[in-house]
């Protein structure tokens, strides 16, 4: 080989080590992002399926509480359970007047020979008008 052709195969390897680069490179950044995309997915996916099986078995469990809160309660039910009907009677209602629960919290229970308050707070997110219309429900009730 002389030194013509070594130099032609020199330029024929940079330019395919060069067409490499452009056609390749960005075609692995996009399958990067397609996996990361991929993974968030996945992630919510099982997020709403482990929210599916617990709807799945609270429909399965006979209903405690009316449409309306019961002011009194049976000595029978734990506070536990008491605490948990109001909360879930509130976090419904507050999605049917379209507010979104943030997050909820159990303060510690005021006990004296009965129990006689049970605290219970739940930030919401939305406006203000179906705000005013679920406090007015929840007064009522």
């Amino acid at each position: 080989m002389n030194r013509a052709e070594l130099n032609k195969i020199g330029i024929y390897v940079a330019i395919a080590l060069s067409i490499i680069v452009l056609v390749i490179k960005p075609l692995n950044a996009k399958l990067e992002h397609n996996k990361r995309q991929l993974h968030r997915l996945e992630r919510a996916y099982t997020l709403k399926y482990r929210i599916y099986e617990e709807r799945l078995m609270e429909s399965k469990k006979p209903a405690i509480a009316p449409k309306t809160l019961s002011l009194l309660y049976s000595n029978n039910l734990t506070s536990n359970q008491i605490r948990n009907t109001v909360t879930q009677w509130l976090m419904d209602s507050a999605e049917k007047k379209g507010l979104t629960v943030v997050n909820f919290e159990f303060p510690e229970l005021k006990k004296g020979k009965q129990i006689t308050e049970i605290s219970v707070l739940i930030r919401f997110r939305g406006k203000i008008k179906p705000f005013l219309d679920y406090l007015e429900m929840v007064e009522t009730s």
